[in-house]
């Protein structure tokens, strides 16, 4: 399945020279209500369903603004060719759209998983994939069926950290319906800010990916590069150019053969507007 992904041709030849996407902090998003409203919903739930839960999950470090997990998200859209976002991120239409293909994009991110015994060691993809509900009341049903379905996470160590980490990959899932049009696909990694990660030499050697920082107009921003592939097994797919883009489709096929992208479709966006 391919995902979309609007940019400017600046940042899209830099995403080409060094085969990556960015995924920055959650918090310093366009969306001042990122992550914050799919928590607060959910705790309104805990507080109409099971009032006797608020404090565990007040005090739950998975999730919230004190959270001990850092969640840094990439955005993608199910639109190939859409008005809105040509304005909004591809540069009022001069920029283009990437056509990433998620499989591919999952293999080259992923961790191995230890075990006591080597041959049982698997790897897994840092990179999770949700769709974003902007249904209200869909959400709602969501959080009500995750809480019938768990465990006692109360008592059980196990069950309350699968619970906290279901609970925060469902908030980053929710946005108002004032972004439906969007139809995003979000990518999500999230990260450890236990401060051993960044002391003990022996952590700082298996992090799966090394974390940067940079300023933006919303402040200091934690961010990671996520990996596309090379050029011979690249994840980008399909390069849609925009309606005020001043490169010809010809001149784009050519310079991605000539800088080894080889299966890359590049097509032009049905839209005209000035």
């Amino acid at each position: 399945m391919l995902v979309y992904h609007y940019t400017t041709l600046d940042t899209f030849f830099k995403i080409l020279e060094s085969k990556a996407i960015w995924a920055s902090d959650l918090s310093k998003m366009n969306d001042p209500q990122e992550f914050i409203m799919g928590i607060e919903l959910i705790r309104e739930i805990f507080q109409d369903k099971s009032p006797e839960l608020l404090d565990w999950f007040d005090r739950n470090q998975m999730f919230g603004l004190d959270a001990e997990r850092l969640l840094l998200g990439c955005s993608f859209s199910e639109k190939t060719d859409d008005l809105s976002q040509w304005r909004a991120y591809g540069d009022d239409g001069q920029g283009v759209v990437i056509g990433i293909d998620k499989s591919v994009l999952h293999s080259n991110n992923t961790f191995t998983i230890p075990s006591f015994e080597p041959e049982n060691e698997r790897t897994a993809s840092f990179v999770h994939f949700h769709k974003v509900i902007y249904s209200k009341k869909k959400f709602q049903n969501s959080v009500k069926e995750l809480l019938n379905n768990s465990g006692d996470f109360i008592n059980d160590r196990l069950e309350d950290f699968k619970l906290s980490i279901a609970i925060s990959r469902l908030a980053c899932s929710f946005k108002s319906d004032f972004y439906q049009n969007e139809q995003e696909i979000k990518a999500i990694i999230e990260y450890s800010k236990n401060p051993s990660l960044y002391l003990e030499e022996d952590y700082i050697k298996n992090q799966s990916f090394k974390l940067k920082f940079r300023v933006s107009q919303f402040g200091l921003v934690p961010y990671c590069r996520v990996n596309l592939g090379d050029t011979d097994a690249s994840s980008i797919k399909t390069v849609n150019l925009g309606p005020k883009c001043n490169i010809s489709q010809r001149d784009l096929e050519f310079m991605l053969l000539a800088t080894g992208y080889k299966d890359v479709v590049v097509t032009n966006s049905d839209g005209k507007y000035r």
